[in-house]
């Protein structure tokens, strides 16, 4: 304990400053075994997704083979449908021999330990200890973070990192380190612009006038060039979903459609179900922000363009689809502690910093829901032995149900059944395992019954059934 004492004193922390951080310490290892806990529990009750924990998975695969982001779950490379650059950092551990599980366990881990340089920052606004304990706290607790910890693997949730290290940065006047921190975050996915550009004008009203100039113009041609260049040059003349999200925007490209956009946006924003949503999300994780509303505009982008989705879980900020905006909501609401701090004592506005999110925590629990149910050991030793069958040769393909497929996604040819089915060499499916909605519309139980008739079974126990494809 002395020793640790010691190293935390060489951070420039006084002894109640050190018993604040420390408990900050214990409340992030605390969210990471939690954390941990549930990807675990999922992986080994084969809970986890084919999209996107397969997807990711056979992308770095293929990536860490030389195949540059070439993926089967798409008709295109991955690069036309995200601009996701972190995701080479992981081929030297795909080289070692790295998957899917440790693609969960990095995130559980990356995600925990951004609330340390968090702690950091709201110490350089000049907040005493215990609400920046709070502020830890309030991140680590809050709902929206949960959702996408219980969802597999996206590389934005770990964008929080970069985030609150680049405000720290920018509050210390750490000027290279605010530039190179804050352009780090653009490698998480393309729409991540609107953490870079919201720090940005962090940076601006710190006085950093040439750094945010430079950050914002980068940030902002690296998103133009990912968007409207790379991404429709890979897809070559192919709608992605994002086009059937986004598309109904702008009809037909006639600058009448142009000048209608606001209008037809404003008119989709404003819905009841919209506005119920956006003030799900600013009360569940953190009312602090509502005294000076003025630092809601960080959020304009990234929350309008969630809420203009078609796509309903999107829409309505489930899964991952917040990941990005918990962390400017927690910077936000700390700017505006500032000022709170001012009006009542310390130990109200650490209440009110960390109360609603964990009552949110409590009421929704997320993080509990992620995991339905663990197979008896018998179901799981089928499962096993099923999954062993199918040859590790990569150039074999294989169609597999949602909860399996990420155990056999390093294969050039990897769908999510009933996708390749026709062609597949392998197809394992589990009649009593999770299947993912977009599987059960597109006809699961119709082409299983197809299946069974025209391939080869060959295992069958426990409702886990292979077949082998035509030869």
């Amino acid at each position: 304990m002395s020793r640790l004492r010691f190293g935390l004193g060489a951070l420039g922390l006084t002894r109640e400053e050190l018993t604040w951080f420390s408990g900050s310490l214990l409340g992030i290892a605390i969210a990471m075994a939690a954390f941990l806990r549930v990807a675990t529990l999922r992986w080994n009750s084969f809970e986890t997704n084919a999209f996107d924990l397969a997807f990711f998975d056979q992308i770095i695969f293929n990536t860490s083979r030389g195949r540059w982001f070439d993926t089967s779950f798409i008709p295109y490379n991955f690069a036309g449908q995200h601009v996701q650059p972190i995701l080479v950092a992981y081929v030297p551990a795909y080289w070692l021999g790295a998957g899917p599980y440790f693609l969960m366990v990095s995130q559980a881990v990356v995600g925990a330990l951004a609330a340390v340089p968090l702690f950091f920052f709201a110490r350089k606004l000049g907040l005493h200890a215990a609400i920046a304990t709070a502020a830890v706290v309030a991140y680590l607790a809050n709902p929206y973070l949960h959702r996408a910890m219980a969802f597999d693997f996206h590389p934005e949730v770990m964008a929080a990192f970069p985030v609150f290290f680049a405000a720290w940065a920018i509050a210390a006047d750490r000027r290279r380190l605010a530039v190179v921190s804050t352009l780090s975050v653009l490698a998480f996915k393309e729409d991540t612009v609107f953490l870079a550009l919201a720090l940005a004008g962090y940076m601006w009203i710190r006085d950093l006038r040439r750094e945010a100039m430079l950050t914002a113009g980068v940030a902002l041609g690296w998103a133009l060039l990912g968007v409207f260049v790379v991404m429709p040059l890979v897809r070559d003349g192919q709608a992605s979903d994002l086009v059937q999200r986004f598309g109904y925007l702008l009809p037909h490209r006639t600058v009448a459609d142009f000048l209608l956009v606001p209008l037809r946006a404003a008119k989709v924003l404003l819905a009841p179900a919209q506005l119920w949503t956006m003030a799900l999300f600013i009360g569940a994780s953190s009312l602090v922000v509502l005294w000076r509303p003025v630092y809601l505009v960080v959020l304009v982008p990234g929350l309008g363009l969630a809420l203009l989705s078609t796509h309903g879980v999107q829409r309505h900020l489930e899964f991952h689809y917040a990941a990005e905006l918990v962390p400017l909501v927690v910077v936000a609401a700390l700017l505006a502690a500032v000022s709170l701090r001012e009006r009542i004592s310390t130990a109200a506005v650490a209440v009110a910093v960390v109360a609603p999110p964990l009552l949110a925590a409590a009421v929704f629990h997320p993080l509990a829901d992620g995991h339905a149910g663990s197979p008896s050991a018998q179901h799981r030793t089928a499962v096993l032995a099923a999954l062993a069958l199918v040859p590790g040769d990569e150039n074999v393909s294989v169609s597999a149900q949602t909860g399996l497929l990420p155990r056999i996604a390093h294969h050039r040819g990897a769908y999510e059944f009933p996708d390749g089915f026709e062609h597949a060499d392998w197809i394992v499916v589990d009649r009593s395992g999770v299947r993912s909605s977009r599987t059960t519309e597109a006809g699961w139980a119709e082409h299983l019954e197809t299946v069974s008739r025209t391939k080869e079974l060959v295992f069958a126990e426990d409702g886990v059934e292979v077949y082998r494809g035509a030869p």
